[in-house]
């Protein structure tokens, strides 16, 4: 499915409507909806971040596991890092807000998992794209700059990995597939 809409063309992956049916077929919590706002909110908060520093999103694509956002021009390592930080400023103001209204519900606790894990300095999450921000700014060589976000990566999946095999024989295996995620986007970026 896709259209278009004030110059931007918003495309559906049909794996992203199984992913969203699987997950509402089993949502036991009814976290469904404050979690799917929360997203929204996170994504929104790159959309906002970008078009601040004048830039252009010519495609945004909604996948299984994301969402992928096709910039057009380029940006200054500043505004490269406001644009990756915007998702997680924005749930952070959100549950600012949120927490003394709410207290801790789902669509709080949504925020804050967003919030966390996307900060993670782990390949092509938030956080890993801040801290090759960081270290372009400060390494001219491209080739030290992806050795330490690979070692800072390795340093970060290696807790999280044991938290998983650990949890693992009490048929818990949601910290063990997130490590692995993770260790697929560290590989892959």
């Amino acid at each position: 499915m896709e259209f278009e809409l004030a110059s931007t063309r918003f495309s559906f992956s049909f794996g992203f409507f199984v992913v969203l049916c699987l997950y509402c077929l089993y949502d036991r919590e009814g976290a469904g909806i404050p979690v799917l706002c929360a997203v929204a909110l996170h994504e929104g908060g790159h959309v906002l971040a970008l078009k601040a520093v004048k830039g252009k999103i010519p495609y945004l694509r909604f996948e299984p596991f994301g969402i992928r956002m096709v910039r057009s021009g380029l940006l200054t390592y500043g505004q490269e890092f406001l644009v990756y930080s915007g998702g997680i400023l924005a749930n952070a103001v959100t549950l600012l807000i949120a927490l003394p209204i709410l207290g801790w519900c789902q669509f709080t606790m949504a925020n804050l998992a967003l919030l966390l894990f996307n900060g993670l300095p782990v390949g092509r999450l938030d956080g890993g794209q801040l801290l090759r921000v960081a270290l372009c700014r400060r390494m001219k060589n491209l080739d030290h700059v992806e050795t330490v976000q690979r070692l800072v990566g390795f340093l970060i999946l290696t807790p999280l990995f044991a938290g998983g095999f650990y949890l693992l024989p009490q048929k818990n295996i949601t910290l063990l597939l997130t490590a692995c995620y993770l260790a697929l986007t560290l590989w892959k970026s």
